[in-house]
This record gives structure tokens, sequence and C-alpha cells, in this order.
């Protein structure tokens, strides 16, 4: 077999490989429309790097006519092994970043990663449904606060502490029972407008496609793990989220 050869099928394998770890990984692990202010692509440039580059070219350098079998062997098994080990950590490290919840809190959602999560020290989730972390995600959840003296202490420690309010599972509660809460903090469609006027066009034409009225809406900011604002579309009569528009609404 020439090196030639031998790179190309290489190169076909590896793609293989590489497409369905950018698959899971954009479409489930960091999800559009998120994926591109989270670091996403930088991280399938690595992957792609090494299992599309980097293994085929030293497939092809190693693919020397003068080698025995048993040496060319030993060179690819080699390759392979590295290429895999490669993959793996990126997955892996892919897998314990991944989003895994964007929690409401405060008139806006944040989104929360899973290593961000079982901190020592912070409470632990008191519902099932939170008790362990959904594979892919993230999935939309509210945060109700304490109101007890000691709960009320935990949270200002929380806060100065830099955990937040809406990384401690203890207070995680699906999204219904934080609807009234939520109710009273919508971006009105006037703000929309005169902050946002391309945005407010597209949430409009959603609403006229699903017959639904801006009554019947709400529209909140998300914070994208600090790196940008995205805005968050939800029906209210069914406490559920429309569509995510990577536009932030105030701006």
């Amino acid at each position: 077999m020439t090196r030639t050869r031998a790179a190309l099928i290489h190169i076909a394998i590896s793609t293989l490989f590489a497409t369905g770890a950018a698959l899971l990984i954009a479409f489930g692990w960091f999800t559009l429309p998120y994926f591109w202010l989270i670091g996403g692509p930088l991280l399938l440039a690595l992957i792609v790097g090494v299992d599309i580059v980097l293994g085929p070219l030293m497939t092809f350098i190693v693919c020397a006519p003068s080698k025995s079998r048993k040496e060319l062997f030993f060179d690819l098994a080699l390759i392979a092994m590295l290429q895999v080990a490669a993959l793996g950590y990126g997955l892996h490290t892919s897998y314990t970043s991944r989003l895994v919840y964007a929690v409401y809190v405060g008139g806006s959602f944040h989104l929360v990663k899973a290593t961000e999560l079982g901190i020592a020290g912070v409470g632990v989730a008191k519902r099932l449904e939170f008790a362990s972390l959904p594979l892919f995600g993230p999935h939309f959840i509210g945060a109700k606060l304490p109101n007890t003296s000691k709960g009320v202490s935990d949270l200002s420690f929380y806060r100065t502490t830099g955990v937040g309010d809406f990384r401690v599972p203890e207070y995680y509660v699906p999204l219904a029972e934080v609807r009234r809460q939520m109710q009273g903090h919508r971006l009105t469609p006037e703000i929309l407008a005169k902050s946002n006027p391309a945005l407010f066009q597209n949430v409009d034409v959603l609403l006229k496609k699903f017959r639904l009225k801006w009554t019947q809406v709400g529209v909140f900011p998300i914070d994208v793990l600090q790196r940008g604002t995205y805005t968050v579309l939800v029906n209210m009569d069914k406490v559920a989220v429309m569509k995510v528009f990577p536009q932030d609404p105030l701006k």
C-alpha cells in the first residue's frame, strides 16, 4: 500500500469519527446557539486538527515501502492509540463541561455547566428530577430562593463566595413553579422594540406564525456564561421555551 492511499484511508476513517464528535458536541452537549459563545469552535478545531490532519499526516510519514509489515503494524497501532486517546480526552472534557441547566432567577436565565455543580458545601438537590445531571441540555428550570433566616444566611454566603443563587441545586424547581415571578419580569414589547428593533421583528414574526399574542409570552435575557447575552422566548400559558435568539434583547 502506498503512502498516499494509506493516508487517504486514514482521513476517511478519521472524518467519520470527527463528524460524530462534532455532532455530539454541537447538538448534544454545548448545543446551538450557545455553541458559538462558549468555545465550541475552538474545541472542534482541536479535535479536527488532531483527528483529520495530524493522524493521517503521521500515517503518510511512517508508511515507508522499506518497512516490514511488523514495523508498519506497530507504527500504525501507536498512531491509532494516540489518536483515540486525544479524541477521548477531547470528548471527556466536553462532557464534563457540558451545559446542563438554564436557571431562571431574578428576571433572567443563567446557563450552568456540569463542572459548576457539586461544589463541596453547597446544598444538594431536594427534588428527585435534579438528583442527577441531564446528559443533554440545557434544561430550562427555575430557582426558588429561601425565606428562612438560615436559608437567607446561606444564600448570602453563596453570593459572597461567587457560587451565586443559580448554581445551588437545593433551590432548583420546575420552571412552571416560578411562573408568577416570571410574569412580573417580562420584557415588554415596547422596551424590546426600542432596544432591539430587529429582535422585536423576529419575535413578532414567530408569534404570528403560532397565532400567539404578546400577552401570552415572555421575553427574558439569558446570560451565556458571562460571555454574552441571548434572548429566551417563553410561552407563558404552557411555561415552555419556544426559542432562543442569539441576540441581546437590550442592545
